[in-house]
């Protein structure tokens, strides 16, 4: 079946493909907007006020365990952050570092299969290869449960 995705890339090296109907918008922002949380997963960047609305900032890259080099370091100044949500009405949402946009891409999953991305990444559903490049779509639902895990773990640890 076919369904839309919209595309990112972390690090200059990893496309991530989300449902649409999980993305919300995307954000721009600097690292002096967020506010650090002591005491939880350097995952966890911190929170922003979005509207109202605290917004946890999630580095995606630390998440999925992607290895970092010095070629693909992103400015230290600017954040670009695709806002997920859940698709229920808990209302649940986390702004993603990204560090490029790709767009919107319509395709269907099940045509496309892939094993050369890294297995040990984890909350993928699945891995694909589309116009000659590797993806891997995440679980949105995961990101969220995974958030909570790592915010209730750590404070765990310091109690």
């Amino acid at each position: 079946m076919i369904n839309d995705y919209f595309c990112v890339q972390l690090h200059r090296s990893a496309n991530v493909l989300f449902p649409l109907e999980s993305t919300q918008e995307v954000i721009s922002l600097t690292y002096g907007e967020v506010c650090p949380v002591p005491g939880v997963s350097s995952a966890l960047i911190g929170v922003v006020n979005q509207r109202g609305k605290l917004l946890w900032v999630l580095e995606l890259s630390d998440l999925l365990q992607l290895s970092e080099t010095q070629y693909t370091r992103r400015s230290p100044d600017n954040l670009t952050l695709l806002v997920l949500r859940n698709c229920t009405k808990s209302g649940q949402q986390v702004g993603c570092v990204v560090s490029a946009l790709k767009g919107i891409v319509s395709l269907d999953l099940a045509l496309h299969t892939n094993s050369k991305l890294t297995p040990n990444w984890k909350l993928k559903t699945n891995s694909i290869t589309f116009a000659g490049e590797d993806y891997a779509a995440v679980d949105v639902q995961a990101i969220l449960n995974n958030i909570h895990e790592l915010y209730n773990n750590n404070l765990a640890t310091k109690i």
